[in-house]
């Protein structure tokens, strides 16, 4: 009875080891979701709010993505949001940027952007953030009222605001994802199994990372699309 006892106990561990193998090699599963901190907008203020894309992993073991167009400054230029108003009703425009990734000469160096490269850790959220705002860069590029006079004369109110344009003190607003982006912002070209520094620096590698491959090359493994089906919106008001 015993040894029939130890042998099912085998073969069960045998199965539990195996199961473990084939879900660490398995495609991973990513979802993510978005938050907006503070949850106001201010004109008078220096500092936007940030948005925030929240990703979480749900594979076994950590993996390392690169992020070229999982971006929250990138969906906000080329329209992967609607705004709509909650007092009036309307809808705000928004900027609609078409992102083209082409390769440079071949005897131009690429260089590897280490600061896309970012680790998933099993069930462990890992946050990218953005300026909530018409520039990429925190300290430039603030947002200007409708009924501004420099409004019309501001060229990125003219050639597509990176993010918020032309909100109304006072009103209440609604942020979801728009169906029709630019860009398909919630796919994951190049990943690989590991952490960051396992994959930018292997130990028994010949070689390390190629730019050029990375950033217009076909990835290692087939391509991740980001399940977002969670974010149901947010909501956030304007003031001065």
């Amino acid at each position: 009875m015993k040894r029939r006892q130890a042998t099912v106990h085998a073969m069960s561990s045998v199965d539990n080891e195996q199961k473990t193998i084939m879900d660490t090699q398995s495609k991973p599963k990513i979802s993510a979701t978005i938050s907006l901190s503070p949850s106001t907008h201010s004109y008078t203020s220096s500092q936007p709010p940030s948005l925030n894309l929240i990703l979480t992993s749900h594979h076994p073991t950590p993996i390392t993505i690169y992020a070229d167009d999982l971006s929250p400054s990138l969906m906000l230029a080329c329209g992967a949001f609607t705004i709509t108003s909650l007092t009036t009703g309307s809808i705000i425009k928004q900027s609609r940027r078409t992102h083209c990734r082409i390769p440079p000469p071949t005897k131009v160096a690429v260089p590897l952007l280490e600061h896309l490269f970012h680790t998933l850790l099993p069930h462990t959220p890992t946050t990218l953030s953005a300026p909530f705002s018409r520039s990429r860069k925190k300290t430039s590029g603030k947002p200007l009222a409708k009924d501004d006079p420099e409004y019309g004369n501001d060229p990125s109110a003219r050639h597509g605001a990176c993010g918020v344009d032309g909100l109304e003190t006072g009103d209440d607003y609604a942020l979801q994802l728009a169906g029709d982006s630019r860009v398909p912002w919630n796919t994951v070209r190049w990943w690989e199994h590991g952490t960051k520094e396992e994959v930018l620096h292997p130990k028994d590698a010949e070689e390390e990372l190629d730019g050029r491959k990375v950033r217009f090359g076909a990835g290692p493994h087939e391509e991740i699309v980001v399940d977002s089906t969670a974010f149901k919106g947010l909501s956030f008001k304007c003031v001065e």
